[in-house]
């Protein structure tokens, strides 16, 4: 088995974004080799809401830390992002963070970019889109020379002059097996949620028949894992904070429903079982433990702690004391 490696999400639509940005040395100090953030214009819930940008989130973290790795998403679908400058972010924060800079891309979500744009394609089309943006930005970073991108997408004429020291990890981001092939074909590493039944049985096998058509070795590519957390003494606090998350686990939510305050009243119909179910709460750093350690039968590397907890600055010391140190011995 792979050495475990923990991460965490600070979850920018769930806090402040000042109050995230002052705990990212505490973060580092607890022992978690990589923060990550996701690309969201709007929460998923009303109530307490935030909105912020992943990427200057993300650069806000590295300011703040010294050694620990920076990972963002974004959607790669080209609606609200192009290709071009997708890689010309994540150029420049390698160029001025080397080593510690490693971009994600998704298929993106409508309360994103529907909200914002008024277009929201069929899944077929998106995923096309997807999987043109992921050439084109590897396109930016190996090009020696201007070159001529003629997609059905995208048409681009470009070159981008300065190269990072050190090739920026490209990972993709999946929910299902048609995405998680494009990953495997294009991409670093993946990264998933969901049960890890689910995972193991479809996903991973998806990721790994892409990469093998590629010509790639899976067992040498990154799987990581977004895990749900919610950590409180008192568990019916955890309990009610995972609560506001329950929209994440109804389809139309992704698709149909893009206001959150429409998606916060659906998250009251999900049952307490099933968000136990699904998403990690705990009151003991023990059960996040043995929580955790089912994705790493499952086959995954990396476990990043999606951040949802009702006290955030109690993760940091739970994290250094017990979590962290209690997978990397037991695993």
């Amino acid at each position: 088995m792979p050495a475990v490696r923990v991460g965490i999400c600070p979850v920018m639509i769930e806090y402040p974004p000042a109050e995230i940005v002052e705990r990212i040395p505490l973060y580092e100090d607890a022992g978690f080799d990589l923060v990550w953030e996701g690309d969201h214009t709007l929460p998923w819930h009303h109530t307490n809401g935030h909105s912020a940008s992943a990427r200057i989130m993300a650069e806000a973290y590295l300011q703040r830390s010294q050694e620990i790795e920076v990972h963002y998403m974004v959607a790669g679908n080209g609606i609200r992002n192009h290709p071009i400058d997708i890689a010309l972010d994540a150029t420049t924060m390698a160029l001025l963070h080397p080593g510690r800079v490693a971009l994600h891309i998704g298929a993106g979500e409508a309360m994103n970019d529907k909200t914002v744009t008024g277009f929201w394609p069929s899944d077929r089309e998106r995923l096309e889109r997807v999987e043109e943006s992921l050439k084109l930005i590897r396109l930016c970073w190996e090009s020696r020379d201007y070159f001529r991108f003629r997609g059905k997408y995208f048409n681009s004429f470009f070159y981008l002059y300065d190269k990072p020291p050190k090739p920026v990890p490209l990972i993709g981001v999946a929910g299902g097996p048609r995405m998680a092939e494009i990953v495997g074909r294009y991409c670093d590493g993946i990264l998933t949620l969901g049960p890890p039944d689910f995972l193991k049985g479809v996903i991973l096998p998806a990721f790994e028949r892409g990469a093998r058509e590629a010509g790639k070795d899976p067992r040498k590519m990154s799987k990581m894992v977004f895990i749900d957390t919610s950590y409180h003494p008192d568990y019916s606090k955890a309990l009610e904070k995972a609560r506001l998350y329950g929209g994440v686990l109804i389809p139309e939510c992704y698709s149909v429903v893009q206001d959150p305050r429409i998606i916060e009243q659906r998250s009251n119909l999900v049952r307490d079982d099933i968000l136990a179910s699904v998403f990690t709460v705990a009151s003991r750093p023990e059960d996040i433990v043995e929580k955790y350690s089912v994705y790493v039968k499952a086959g995954f590397d990396t476990l990043i702690w999606a951040e949802i907890s009702p006290d955030p600055n109690l993760t940091p010391r739970i994290c250094k004391e017990k979590v962290i140190p209690m997978l990397k011995s037991s695993i």
